[in-house]
């Protein structure tokens, strides 16, 4: 096989026409691969259908009246809310954490600055229509768990909050030279034990 490469072609000492090799062809001589023929797959043949059963409602149960009293009152709140024509306010929503020395100088707490490791919501109501003589006594302001509701009489906000607060635990204060009510909100959420 050397031979056949270091063969010159001036060097004609056979009748047969000798084909040029080339360095891959040193070696057990390889068999070439036969191209087979490409078939097409139907794609859901090797889709398995979902084993995962359907999701269920979730079990928060509808807050069905069990009394006439009750039946009344979510009728009056319905009848209010569609025959509403009071504007909505403006308001902002901020947090705010409550930070000691520990937390700045030593760390101990593994605060970070995150809304993760806030405690209190703060929501701005601003009523700048109102009339200068509009004072806390005329302001309707009622707090739940999952929303607040304010009442003026040229503005009213009906705000579903972004967590659960603790109705019981939280403040609000009229700033009367700005026309602003802000509500101080104790939030509580299902990972605040691991912040906190």
């Amino acid at each position: 096989m050397l031979q056949k490469l270091l063969k010159t072609s001036n060097d004609d000492s056979s009748d047969e026409e000798t084909q040029q090799d080339g360095p891959g062809d040193i070696g057990e001589p390889v068999a070439k691969p036969s191209k087979k023929k490409i078939t097409t797959v139907d794609p859901t043949e090797h889709i398995t259908p979902c084993t995962y059963a359907p999701l269920q409602p979730s079990a928060v149960p509808d807050e069905k009246p069990q009394t006439l009293e009750e039946w009344e009152l979510q009728q009056q709140c319905e009848a209010e809310a569609l025959f509403e024509t009071r504007k909505r306010p403006e308001y902002r929503i901020s947090y705010r954490q409550t930070v000691a020395t520990e937390d700045i100088y030593l760390q101990m707490n593994c605060k970070s600055p995150s809304t993760a490791s806030c405690e209190n919501m703060i929501i701005d109501v601003y009523l700048t229509g109102e009339e200068d003589t509009i004072g806390i006594h005329h302001i309707e302001l009622a707090v739940k768990q999952q929303g607040i509701v304010v009442a003026t009489p040229k503005y009213r906000l009906d705000l579903v909050l972004p967590h659960r607060i603790d109705p019981d635990k939280g403040n609000a204060a009229w700033l009367s030279d700005v026309k602003t009510l802000r509500l101080t909100l104790r939030m509580m959420r299902e990972l605040d034990f691991v912040n906190f």
